[in-house]
């Protein structure tokens, strides 16, 4: 019986893999007019809703697998950041963290502080000084994350890394950059976009693409 070659072995799906087509299935969308509003007020023909996917079971496990792997090595003494896309994946990876003997907590910077008891404008056990690792879902123009920055930085934090589930190459990815701190993202919106088929620089598109 001859045997198989390696390339004919069946292909298995890795974790990225499965993570890219659930956020292309729950939570990409695309249009042929710019109907959606953005954060930045600007209007686009697509658009990422990440927490159909940081809050599905099979999302979160995915999310923190990934997300930990690639900080694992930097032993941070937290992973947080602004509310509230950051939430769901901080959690994700601190509970990865957990079963895997390493543990991360993880923390929430409100976008304005507690309005009674401590006044917080962080959550979770961060202690002053600590090293961390920012996670965001979505960046487009790097404010939320900027944000997250600046009050880290307030509270003494030495940021380790910054991470996002999705790039959308609108520019926030320089503007960390700027400030010191390269983003690394698992998914740009071009990986999204080659599986509807179409491209940012397009111009047409022969209509809403079925989801």
């Amino acid at each position: 019986m001859p045997s198989r070659k390696k390339s004919d072995a069946p292909y298995k799906s890795t974790d990225r893999d499965q993570l890219r087509d659930l956020l292309f299935q729950q939570s990409f969308r695309y249009s042929d007019q710019p109907v959606f509003k953005l954060t930045s007020g600007q209007m686009s023909r697509y658009y990422v809703d990440c927490k159909k996917v940081t809050l599905d079971p099979k999302g979160a496990a995915l999310i923190g697998r990934l997300v930990f792997e690639r900080i694992k090595h930097l032993h941070p003494q937290g992973v947080g950041g602004l509310t509230l896309g950051a939430d769901p994946v901080a959690v994700a990876v601190a509970v990865t963290s957990h079963l895997e003997g390493q543990p991360i907590p993880a923390f929430i910077i409100r976008k304005e502080p507690k309005g009674h008891g401590s006044r917080a404008w962080i959550e979770g056990n961060l202690p002053e000084g600590a090293e961390v690792v920012v996670v965001e879902d979505v960046v487009t123009t790097g404010g939320s994350t900027l944000k997250a920055i600046e009050r880290l930085k307030a509270h003494g934090c030495k940021i380790l890394k910054v991470i996002a589930l999705v790039d959308r190459q609108e520019g926030g990815r320089e503007k960390i950059a700027a400030s010191g701190y390269p983003l690394e993202s698992l998914f740009t919106v071009d990986d999204l976009l080659a599986l509807a088929g179409v491209s940012r620089s397009s111009s047409e598109s022969s209509g809403p693409i079925p989801i």
